[in-house]
């Protein structure tokens, strides 16, 4: 874990940074330096503390660039990392338009038929023909392709 307690002493932090104090750590275990599983650990700790910061810090950074006037739009820059206030997650509410809500209900019908569908695929052990009753046409139906990835779970104690 020397390589991550290391980060500490940095001046300025860079993405080039980022990749190579990963790299160094992949190394590290990769060379039996450090165990794998408990630098995991600590990366995972790291990581949910590290989120449950960052929203907190976010807004009162947002509060903080306020003292910077019109360079907070521009980008303030500590330690070569550039903050700058912007607009994030605009929305736009689009149901006061009739036209709109009926293409909206439309799309949910589709929608919602499409996942049944995929719910009677997932089911399939092999392919099978069924009769459109109000089309009068055959339809072919195949089991689902499945694809997955072992990786691993990684849960801290309460």
């Amino acid at each position: 874990m020397n390589t991550l307690q290391q980060t500490k002493g940095y001046e300025s932090f860079s993405k080039t940074l980022v990749k190579q104090t990963a790299q160094s750590l992949i190394d590290e275990a990769s060379q039996g330096n450090i165990d794998t599983l408990s630098t995991l650990a600590h990366i995972e700790f790291m990581a949910q503390v590290i989120e449950m910061a960052k929203e907190e810090l976010r807004q009162r950074a947002v509060n903080e660039l306020d003292a910077y006037g019109a360079e907070a739009k521009i980008g303030v820059v500590k330690h070569g990392v550039t903050f700058k206030q912007k607009e994030s997650g605009v929305r736009y509410n689009f149901e006061n338009t009739p036209a709109w809500s009926e293409i909206k209900s439309k799309e949910d019908a589709i929608a919602t038929e499409r996942k049944a569908l995929e719910d009677q695929l997932k089911m399939l052990k092999s392919k099978q023909t069924i009769l459109d009753e109000s089309t009068g046409e055959l339809i072919e139906l195949h089991p689902a392709i499945k694809t997955s990835k072992t990786t691993v779970e990684i849960t801290l104690a309460k």
